[in-house]
């Protein structure tokens, strides 16, 4: 149940963050012109490492993290892929796999316990990129923490996660390698579905309204790649809520959601309802593999 909580928490954020570059690290100041070269030159001399984040904010690292805190469940499972586990220091209650139960907790993903983070002494945060947590980033400013934001709207920015905390832990060989892996599985998946059928399929996030995936979101990209036809890609947001009379009105042949209990089936009568967990709410190194799930269930076990 806390899964499918945060799981909302998440997609509002992203639903709701703001799509304008803000740079925060860097103000604009009335100083002569100083040439591309020798900012990177500066740059070098001051840090080894640059990151820009989701959101546009570059943030300077004199080393690759040793003590970070991941806000991001999806974020917790990639460090983990790139072999840097042992530098997360603390973690969400969501993150909830044994493998990470003994790291300490901040709490939620969103507003977190800024003292457990302090008593943690991180060198990086990782939080998530929108407006709903703003308190959490000004604090994090004002203690001189130094964060970075994620945002996995579509698999694209997924990819540029895996590449951004590859190149905050020094593990750029890791992340390229993972990110080519999924690319690689995906196209792979695409192939065996592209002669089938197209399914009829939403996905339900849960909620009352029921929430769904919409159009250009990476859960829109998988249904389409495992063989689906999002049947709310129609829709003017990425994650929202529909009325039980949009639900009935539309062809479905499929409803996908992570707890069956969070989603009445008379809404969507002949359909089929199947209970997939929450690993497509985590947008992390094992997308694929969720991915070749969702085929096989959308498919009747018909995809090898």
């Amino acid at each position: 149940m806390q899964r499918q909580h945060l799981a909302i928490a998440v997609i509002l954020t992203l639903a709701t963050g703001c799509d304008n570059v803000v740079w925060e690290g860097l103000e604009l100041r009335l100083q002569p012109p100083i040439s591309p070269a020798t900012v990177e030159r500066n740059r070098s001399t001051v840090s080894n490492i640059i990151l820009v984040d989701a959101t546009g904010l570059e943030v300077a690292l004199e080393e690759p993290a040793q003590r970070i805190i991941s806000l991001v469940p999806s974020a917790t499972q990639t460090l983990r892929a790139l072999g840097a586990i042992h530098r997360v220091v603390g973690r969400t209650d969501f993150d909830i796999e044994n493998w990470v139960l003994e790291i300490p907790s901040v709490g939620g993903g969103l507003e977190p316990n800024l003292e457990d983070i302090i008593a943690l002494e991180p060198d990086l945060v990782v939080r998530f990129s929108g407006d709903q947590d703003p308190q959490t980033k000004s604090r994090l400013d004002e203690l001189e923490i130094p964060h970075i934001a994620v945002r996995p709207d579509r698999l694209t920015d997924l990819y540029a996660s895996v590449r951004l905390l590859g190149k905050a832990t020094g593990t750029e060989a890791a992340a390229d390698s993972i990110v080519a892996s999924i690319k690689n599985d995906l196209a792979d998946l695409q192939r065996r579905t592209s002669e089938k059928p197209k399914v009829h399929a939403a996905y339900i996030l849960g909620g009352s309204p029921p929430w769904v995936a919409g159009p250009d979101s990476y859960i829109d990209e998988i249904l389409t790649l495992a063989g689906g036809r999002n049947v709310f890609s129609d829709l003017g947001f990425l994650y929202g809520s529909v009325s039980p009379e949009q639900l009935r009105v539309r062809k479905i042949d499929v409803v996908l959601i992570s707890d069956r209990s969070q989603f009445d089936p008379r809404l969507t009568p002949g359909s089929r309802i199947e209970e997939i967990g929450n690993a497509l709410e985590l947008p992390g190194p094992d997308i694929a593999e969720t991915a070749r799930h969702i085929a096989t269930i959308l498919h009747d076990d018909r995809v090898r």
